[in-house]
């Protein structure tokens, strides 16, 4: 993982989510050291319909930062899949300490050592 675009970002985000949340009607949780919010905006009509996730995920300080993780999904009429994207955005804090977290969770998910502070 390099950015905050890379498809083994999702994943990662993904594998965590997995983990730590298996009630989708949880709001908040914690997880690893970092606070998960769940937010879900939704609109069903009779040609088309979406939903939006987003995730706001903080590691409190010492070395404290944020990300923005959102996931949208539109579908049409008959429940067919039509569209979805899914985008992050560090919102504070130092974006290396961000990626520094999330490099040791994937070290430690991929059964690796590791040897940064950072997952502590």
């Amino acid at each position: 993982m390099r950015t905050f675009a890379d498809p083994s970002f999702f994943r990662l985000i993904y594998t965590l989510l997995g983990e730590a949340h298996s009630d989708m009607r949880r709001t908040k949780w914690s997880h690893r050291g970092v606070n998960w919010v769940r937010q879900r905006h939704t609109f069903n009509g009779s040609n088309s319909g979406f939903a939006i996730d987003q995730y706001l995920i903080t590691k409190p300080n010492p070395n404290g930062w944020s990300l923005l993780v959102v996931k949208e999904m539109w579908w049409d009429g008959e429940d067919k899949p039509i569209r979805s994207t899914q985008w992050a955005k560090p919102l504070s804090g130092k974006r290396a300490k961000t990626l520094e977290w999330l490099r040791a969770e994937e070290r430690r998910i991929s059964g690796q050592p590791i040897t940064s502070k950072a997952a502590e």
